[in-house]
């Protein structure tokens, strides 16, 4: 097994758990999203800058959206996969980070997913520019224009509309003190329900991070499902009373 362990990217082997998996045998989005957020995090300490470190600056990393794609072929509970992450470029307010999952061999890719990161003050709760002193050991060009991810398509309330409710609660929040960002996928999933879940299997996913769900707060997950030109797509909201927190659009295999 071969791993890259650089300034830039950083590579790492993890074994699959059974309450990573859902009743498929293979990982849940949420859960694929807990592993590179582990693996973000094990790149950062390689290089000196754990948790400790980074609140000692007054704020801490945010994710603002995700954009991704997963092979039909998924990794089940037992086996060794690889984790892996880059520092793909950077400028004042944002940083792009880069995923993959694959298996020990690096033959089969089963994930590929980009993110842009912001940095929060842990008073204000704002976005902030990003110390240099946490960006710069990465060895990650800084760009003039970050690349945009794609914004997921608008709910349509015209159309059937799934809703779900969901309390906000204390284990669902992080050592940041705000909701886990992988929450989020159970709460956008969740309302299709478990025939469907069983049934279909994640192609392409984008979602955006509009505003922050605080603790104790009522959430309300809304679905449509769609098909569009011969493919299975989804349309996800999240909402706390009159605020839009999150979207998400999700094409099916």
């Amino acid at each position: 097994m071969e791993l890259k362990q650089e300034a830039q990217i950083f590579e790492m082997p993890h074994l699959l758990t059974y309450y990573e998996c859902d009743e498929t045998s293979h990982p849940s989005l949420s859960m694929i999203l807990s592993m590179i957020s582990m693996v973000s995090d094990e790149h950062s300490m390689a290089l000196g800058m754990g948790t400790k470190e980074i609140q000692a600056t007054g704020g801490t990393w945010v994710v603002s959206g995700y954009e991704g794609q997963l092979s039909a072929k998924q990794p089940s509970f037992g086996e060794t996969i690889i984790l892996g992450t880059k520092a793909v470029s950077y400028n004042r307010f944002f940083a792009v980070r880069d995923f993959w999952i694959t298996d020990k061999e690096h033959q089969i890719e089963y994930a590929r997913i980009r993110s842009i990161f912001v940095f929060m003050n842990l008073k204000t709760r704002r976005m902030q520019s990003i110390p240099p002193a946490l960006i710069e050991p990465f060895n990650a060009p800084i760009a003039k224009r970050i690349p945009r991810l794609k914004r997921p398509h608008k709910l349509d309330e015209d159309a059937s509309v799934i809703k779900k409710n969901y309390q906000v609660r204390y284990f669902d929040l992080d050592a940041n003190h705000h909701v886990n960002n992988a929450r989020y996928f159970d709460w956008l999933l969740d309302p299709l329900g478990r025939d469907f879940l069983r049934e279909s299997q994640i192609k392409r996913f984008n979602l955006q991070y509009l505003q922050e769900v605080r603790n104790g707060e009522m959430v309300e997950s809304k679905v449509n499902k769609l098909q569009k030109n011969n493919e299975k797509v989804t349309y996800h909201q999240i909402d706390v009373g009159e605020q839009l927190d999150a979207i998400a659009e999700i094409e099916w295999y």
